[in-house]
């Protein structure tokens, strides 16, 4: 029986090597050409896959197409194209359980639109798992197995698809050849009805050049004279087989040897016979050595791939390390320069400031015909109780100035209650407020922070809370500090 399923494995991939990559039957696919396409290419990469024995792969690929028909609105088309796939990839690593129940899924979708291209494919399918799971007379499924065959020739000679309608015949013939097996001897007329339908595969696929499926009846005739005692016929379609085999798929050609040994015995042919012996345990020794190094290919795979995932992992967090790093020296570095263009900032307008003042007494010098110190003092009054008054008021003191000495002109006034409005904002820019230029002035007349609490109706430790923020504002650590650079800048 081990030999029956490993034929009939490589017969289900010449048909799926036939069939799948380019199994566009009838329908209408406008609109979903994409989606065919797609569908299409993935189906032809698992069949190419399925050739090479990789069938982890072939199965992924083909789960990306079923995926990808039943996405959004539907391909139905596509998903039983992906689904018969499937059926071969798991009739070919021996899942017939799991080949059956994607083989009913597919039949439902191909029956419900009409699908009738695929459906004989299906149908063909289901064909072939009936005879698989023919292993006794009590449990053969070989009765059912050809309702599906003549079913799925019937609907090939209706559409014209002539390699369905050859393999429908193969699978017919090989039906039964599997139910005269359990006979003995045989039943001669099962035995010309198998003969006959393999005959008309035979003629249909080298009628329309079938290589793939004329292939499929030396498989099947080299069996069916087996079982009629036509040792040396059967020889000679087995040795076909043999000759058409790749040369590393050691695994069916030991199968294949293992057949011709007891067939050549049977002929009394026993040099032969050791010989085709010998083969057969070299070819099983590679094919050990095969699997053996496919596993370890594996492992060296798995370990590369776990390798690289790692350096990916690593570089990652490189990344985001020196990422993070140059943010926080982006953030870091602003935050200098900020601070330095506001110092800047400040020690200018504190220049500024403390320029004020000379700039007020220069001008008057320049402009005073005759010198009034008690005028002086007026104007020094006028620039000290510059921050309490508004640009109209600075500008109102200064012209009544003005009009109490004729040495003072006009146009001297008004400048000189433009710098002091000047000055203003520029204190004002400093950030002092009211109730500090308050403090100030009150310190500079001599006044403990008890005293200036009193005189403000303010708490102690208020007082010392205004001092605190002065010297932040003023760049300065003391009273003495405060107050001298208050002179400077002309608020005392």
């Amino acid at each position: 029986m081990i030999m029956v399923k490993a034929l009939h494995l490589l017969t289900v991939f010449l048909v799926l090597l036939l069939c799948v990559p380019g199994c566009r039957s009838e329908g209408d696919y406008s609109g979903q050409s994409d989606l065919w396409e797609d569908v299409s290419s993935l189906v032809g990469e698992a069949t190419q896959d399925l050739a090479n024995q990789d069938f982890e792969s072939a199965m992924e690929k083909a789960l990306s197409a079923l995926e990808i028909s039943r996405s959004g609105s539907g391909f139905p088309k596509g998903e039983v194209q992906a689904l018969y796939t499937i059926i071969g990839i798991d009739i070919m690593s021996s899942r017939d359980a799991d080949a059956w129940e994607k083989a009913i899924e597919a039949e439902a979708i191909a029956r419900k639109y009409g699908f009738n291209k695929e459906l004989s494919q299906i149908l063909i399918a289901k064909a072939k798992l009936c005879s698989y799971a023919e292993i006794s007379p009590e449990t053969g499924r070989n009765d059912e197995g050809l309702r599906y065959a003549y079913e799925a020739l019937s609907i090939a000679e209706r559409i014209d698809a002539v390699e369905q309608e050859a393999e429908s015949c193969y699978v017919i013939g090989s039906l039964y050849i599997n139910k005269n097996r359990w006979n003995d001897p045989i039943d001669r007329e099962m035995y010309a009805l198998a003969g006959q339908w393999l005959g008309r595969g035979q003629e249909i696929a080298d009628a329309h050049n079938l290589p793939n499926l004329k292939r499929n009846g030396i498989m099947f005739m080299a069996r069916w004279f087996q079982q009629g005692d036509r040792d040396r016929e059967a020889i000679e379609y087995f040795e076909k087989l043999k000759e058409g085999l790749k040369e590393t798929d050691y695994m069916t050609a030991a199968a294949l040897e293992d057949r011709l040994v007891r067939l050549y015995t049977r002929i009394g042919e026993a040099q032969k016979a050791q010989k085709i012996h010998d083969d057969y345990v070299l070819h099983m020794q590679q094919y050990l050595q095969q699997k053996e190094s496919e596993t370890l290919q594996e492992m060296e795979t798995k370990y590369e791939v776990s390798e690289k995932e790692k350096e990916i992992k690593r570089n990652r967090y490189e990344m985001i390390i020196l990422m993070a790093a140059i943010a926080i020296s982006v953030v870091v570095l602003s935050f200098i320069v900020v601070y330095f263009i506001r110092e800047r900032r400040k020690s200018a307008n504190l220049q500024r400031l403390s320029n004020t003042k000379e700039q007020i007494i220069d001008l008057l010098s320049k402009h005073l015909k005759s010198p009034n110190p008690s005028l002086n003092d007026e104007i020094a009054k006028i620039a000290a109780e510059a921050t309490l008054l508004s640009p109209d008021e600075i500008r109102e003191k200064c012209q009544a100035l003005a009009s109490k000495a004729e040495a003072v002109g006009t146009d001297v006034a008004d400048y000189v209650g433009d710098i002091l409005i000047k000055r203003n904002k520029q204190i004002a820019d400093i950030g002092l407020s009211q109730r500090e230029l308050q403090i100030i002035r009150l310190s500079a007349e001599g006044l403990k922070a008890s005293e200036i609490a009193d005189r403000l109706f303010l708490s102690v430790h208020t007082v010392n809370t205004h001092r605190q923020r002065i010297y932040a504002k003023m760049d300065v650590k003391s009273v003495s500090d405060m107050l001298r650079k208050s002179r400077e800048l002309g608020i005392i």
